[in-house]
């Protein structure tokens, strides 16, 4: 090669320089971002408002980002630049308000929790440029708004000094930026491969107690689960529960369920692009993810990741056609087993959870239909309809929804979470198999635990993330 060939090469790398600084800066906020809603599930040492605070600042890194590099005048882009850090400044300003009781805004509650949406909608609507969302972005962010809406408007049920006063701020918050920022600011490859390079550090961090016994690291109790044993039919190693820095093993269940199923994505993509050293490291973090899964004891994340997994594998062995047939053939078979277990045609325990359910839909039926019982503990509203003592909750994120909004909160979280999925799956020659499979793994998980979309847990984030990518991230595979 001569000198001018050489020169003519290195000039373009070097103007991509700082745009490479950029994203590293942006990705490592990402991944101290992910690291701190951990360290909040896990750990009373991050608050909720804290963490919520913390997104914010990834909104306004994606904001300034879409500022900097449109095509329209400098006024326009400098006035763009200050709407964002006008808005960011005005909910970490609320944010930190709700650190104690009240919002700050005035003697009306009502005034104040008016304003409080309207700030959390704007923030959303100025960070992400949503000039340029589609119709069905446009659905979602309606069905966004009406679930904050809900929860902020229940809020008035409760004393100032009460936390669950303020709670919602905090869950929009962060759901809002897991939903519209976090697809639009990081590569859903990366996504993926900070959430499963995640998922098998906190599975090692617990597989270590099997050699060490319990133990503390930092601000974790890394440790096992006494009362039971991970099994499958045919196959008990006697051994105790995983549950690694997580309060108990669902935490690492539905981690590990979807770090598994991000580096089996990778490994595929790996294998398909001939990378000699990604192909074995996206191995290493499969399996350490799918040990972590079964050693959680956790059913339904096993459930979940076979869901997720036969989806993509449907993808990766076929074509596109096949997908929207996986899709409903695995969501089919899933609803087919739970009536075969409330049969007991097939020998799997349910683990209380129809009863649990039963008392829930008797609750809702109850009323108030429309708005539901408000944002307490749905515990609590449903421990009437149950035998002995004790609230145990629904075990099913959709009827917690509909028992603490009622049906228009109700109809709104299902048509996030369903409806974006259908959409998607319609349009199957376009989407992001990996994030369509993720998504349906999330959806058929939740019919199964309490956790939903409107919270800063571990789950509440990466399931919100998966259906956020779902509609306002990009295709990552190659066209056909």
């Amino acid at each position: 090669m001569s000198t001018a060939e050489r020169d003519s090469t290195s000039s373009p790398v070097g103007t991509l320089e700082p745009d490479r600084l950029l994203e590293g800066v942006i990705y490592g906020l990402f991944g101290l971002y992910l690291f701190l809603v951990l360290v909040a599930h896990a750990t009373d040492a991050i608050l909720a408002w804290q963490l919520s605070v913390a997104a914010v600042v990834l909104g306004a890194a994606l904001g300034t980002r879409l500022a900097v590099g449109t095509d329209e005048s400098r006024t326009h882009r400098w006035a763009a630049i200050l709407s964002v850090f006008g808005i960011a400044v005005v909910v970490a300003g609320l944010l930190y308000q709700t650190s104690s009781p009240g919002f700050g805004i005035g003697s009306s509650r009502v005034l104040g929790i008016g304003l409080a949406f309207v700030v959390l909608l704007s923030y959303v609507l100025v960070v992400t440029d949503a000039r340029r969302y589609t119709v069905g972005q446009w659905a979602v962010v309606g069905c966004f708004a009406v679930i904050v809406g809900v929860y902020l408007a229940h809020t008035l049920a409760f004393v100032p000094s009460s936390p669950q006063s303020r709670w919602p701020v905090w869950a929009a918050t962060v759901m809002g930026t897991s939903l519209f920022v976090l697809p639009r600011l990081v590569p859903g490859r990366v996504f993926l491969r900070v959430l499963s390079a995640f998922a098998a550090v906190v599975v090692a961090l617990g597989l270590a107690t099997y050699a060490v016994g319990d133990y503390t690291l930092w601000l974790f109790e890394v440790g096992r689960y006494t009362p039971s044993s991970p099994s499958v039919p045919g196959f008990d190693p006697d051994i105790l529960t995983l549950q690694s820095i997580f309060p108990n093993p669902n935490g690492l269940g539905l981690l590990s369920f979807a770090g598994f199923v991000a580096a089996v994505v990778e490994l595929h993509r790996s294998l398909d692009e001939r990378r000699p050293i990604g192909t074995p490291v996206a191995a290493i973090l499969a399996v350490t993810c799918g040990i972590g899964l079964f050693l959680s004891n956790a059913r339904a994340a096993m459930l979940a990741a076979a869901v997720a997994t036969a989806i993509y594998a449907a993808y990766a062995v076929g074509d596109r056609k096949l997908v929207p047939i996986a899709v409903a053939t695995t969501v089919l078979g899933v609803f087919g087993l739970i009536a075969a277990m409330a049969l007991e045609v097939v020998g799997v325990s349910a683990t209380g959870r129809f009863e649990l359910w039963a008392a829930s839909l008797s609750a809702i039926g109850d009323g108030p239909l429309l708005f539901g019982h408000g944002s307490g503990p749905a515990s609590t509203v449903i421990e009437p309809y149950l035998p002995g003592d004790g609230a145990p909750t629904p075990h099913n994120s959709y009827l917690v929804v509909l028992i603490q909004t009622g049906l228009v909160g109700g109809i709104a979280y299902v048509g996030l979470v369903a409806g974006s999925i259908v959409a998607r799956t319609v349009d199957y020659r376009e989407v992001d198999v990996a994030m369509l499979a993720l998504a349906v793994g999330w959806a058929i998980h939740q019919f199964f635990e309490s956790y939903t979309l409107f919270d800063w847990s571990v789950g509440a984030v990466l399931a919100t993330a998966a259906v956020g990518y779902l509609v306002f991230g990009r295709r990552t595979e190659p066209r056909p």
